[in-house]
């Protein structure tokens, strides 16, 4: 296993295979949502019931695989890793839950039992002893332990910048959109509003997957980011649809990646 971290993030690349003689192949990267789901074993263990605070862009087979596979608790919250510790410390403060984990797809983490420090080595020292315990009782990858978790096979994320470089244009042009992409999932079976999502306007897939349209926190541009089965449900169900509202503001938002 090689590993790659700063004060604030982790990241890690597994093998897939472990041979019986030890030898190792088809290395494949442990972030995002693999990351929190293999944290999401240790804590089911360590800390049944508990709940994980994450940033708005997590996937539905992550909350699937916490909630119903682990039976912890997903808090799905805004982007920004300063949002989700805050989130964490004021759900576990006011007794509204265990919040042990506030963690973004980014590798940002913090956890109750290291004081909410956003802190990428503490991370690593926790999946680096997974490892050491899963070696010594003679398991295989620790990507076996997240065997269940969904996960789409086609994945896209698109910038759509305000050409005028204004904040002001982005936030216009995103606050008409939203209401134009909640119009267009109650006119459709293909795409369910999600109620319950914190930031920007998300959807789910009758097919699988998701998509979602947020607005950068510090930037003028306005980000989707897609998961479903395939490309031709992305390009049909989400990309199509979403270029229509867009084309509205040609001109004023920069849309050639959708076009593309």
């Amino acid at each position: 296993m090689y590993t790659h971290f700063s004060a604030d993030r982790a990241g890690f690349v597994l093998p897939r295979d472990i041979g019986k003689d030890g030898t190792r192949s088809n290395y494949e990267p442990l972030s995002g949502n693999r990351l929190i789901a293999l944290l999401g074993v240790m804590f089911s263990t360590s800390s049944p019931g508990c709940t994980f605070v994450t940033d708005s862009t997590t996937s539905e087979g992550l909350n699937k695989f916490l909630e119903s596979t682990l039976g912890l608790k997903h808090y799905r919250y805004l982007r920004g890793y300063a949002n989700v510790i805050s989130k964490a410390e004021e759900l576990t403060a006011s007794g509204e839950a265990n919040a042990e984990v506030a963690i973004e797809t980014s590798g940002h983490c913090a956890m109750q039992e290291n004081g909410y420090v956003d802190d990428g080595t503490y991370t690593a020292v926790k999946i680096i002893g997974l490892l050491a315990r899963a070696k010594a009782s003679g398991k295989g990858s620790l990507l076996d332990l997240i065997s269940d978790l969904d996960e789409m096979p086609h994945v896209e994320e698109f910038r759509l910048q305000a050409t005028d470089g204004s904040l002001e244009t982005t936030t216009n042009i995103f606050q008409q959109a939203s209401q134009s992409l909640k119009d267009l999932c109650n006119e459709s079976k293909d795409r369910t509003f999600d109620e319950d999502n914190k930031e920007g306007v998300r959807a789910r897939l009758s097919s699988g997957g998701f998509f979602m349209i947020r607005q950068s926190l510090h930037d003028p541009v306005i980000s989707l980011q897609v998961e479903s089965i395939s490309e031709d449900v992305a390009r049909e169900q989400v990309l199509k649809p979403l270029l229509d509202i867009f084309s509205k503001y040609e001109g004023s938002l920069d849309y050639s990646s959708l076009q593309k």
